[in-house]
């Protein structure tokens, strides 16, 4: 007639796990979507030789400035030429040597960046040209 305590937990736990179902649904699958990727176009610079430019037309008012600067200062002068596509002759007769090796090493990085051209005529004397001027040594 007692039941212990631990009878009646056990006949209960059975009765919950016998009436209770339980009902899982399954995840709707999920069609996964990718964009296309674009690959990136690299194109490389076109040089073109500065007597056939003329001849093409395309570019008849090539600009050429001769520079020969008395200080490292009028650096930022040659620069701003290289910049807006002229051909520079530089003359650097009238500096000492540390000026002229920092002037050359600051102005081989810009003519580096636009991809242009330095070249030595002489001693003292460089000509720089812009990525569209070609200079042969004929």
């Amino acid at each position: 007639m007692f039941e212990s305590l631990a009878e009646k937990l056990k006949k209960r736990s059975m009765k919950k796990t016998e009436d209770t179902e339980v009902n899982f649904k399954p995840y709707e699958e999920i069609e996964s979507v990718s964009a296309p990727v674009a690959e990136p176009v690299y194109e490389e610079p076109v040089k073109k030789n500065a007597t056939s430019m003329i001849a093409d037309g395309s570019d008849s008012n090539i600009e050429l400035k001769v520079v020969r600067p008395a200080a490292f200062e009028e650096v930022s002068d040659v620069a701003d030429h290289l910049l807006a596509g002229c051909t520079v002759v530089l003359n650097l007769e009238l500096l000492d040597i540390k000026a002229t090796i920092r002037m050359l090493d600051f102005l081989n990085g810009v003519t580096y960046s636009t991809g242009g051209e330095i070249k030595n005529v002489s001693k003292t004397t460089f000509i720089i040209t812009p990525h569209n001027v070609d200079v042969s040594d004929d």
